[in-house]
């Protein structure tokens, strides 16, 4: 991934040290600068303190859920903020997730565990097309996508949110 084409600043928000360092290093290793946040709130103060060019984020976190971080991002007052490509990561396998993620204003989503080129693909199609929704996920997860699974009480909540908002 050449370091010209890539945005300098991001944020990695997930309440696993391990995934956050990881996506962090590999980032890091293209030229980013990473800022590591172990929940949805320290990452939206991130944000609003220094807008990056780039946020992933995990799905399920405390204080502050990924779905709920993108929903303050979109409904911003400053437009950097608001318009600010978001990646969201989950190791939910259900078929609703990117769709929720998509109607909120999301750019892509990754499916954990995370695999390094594929991850790179994604934020490439995101910088070059920043609302652009992409998916990737590994090799035999496909059926994982499409088929309905296990809704998480985090998901099943923010589904409702979503309904209510549509009435």
């Amino acid at each position: 991934m050449p370091h010209s084409a890539l945005p300098k600043r991001c944020v990695i928000a997930d309440d696993v040290r391990r995934s956050r360092e990881t996506i962090g290093k590999w980032l890091r290793e293209c030229g980013f600068e990473c800022r590591l946040a172990q929940n949805g709130r320290l990452a939206w103060e991130m944000i609003k303190e220094q807008p990056p060019e780039l946020l992933v984020t995990d799905l399920e976190m405390p204080e502050l859920c990924g779905l709920e971080l993108l929903e303050k991002i979109r409904q911003a007052d400053d437009e950097s903020i608001r318009k600010l490509p978001v990646l969201v990561m989950t190791s939910l396998h259900d078929g609703q997730t990117l769709k929720i993620i998509q109607k909120l204003g999301g750019d892509g989503l990754l499916q954990k565990p995370l695999d390094k080129q594929a991850t790179f693909s994604v934020i490439r199609d995101i910088v070059s097309a920043r609302y652009s929704l992409q998916q990737t996920m590994h090799p035999g997860d496909e059926k994982c996508i499409k088929d309905r699974g296990v809704i998480s009480p985090t998901l099943r909540r923010l589904l409702n949110k979503v309904a209510e908002n549509e009435q």
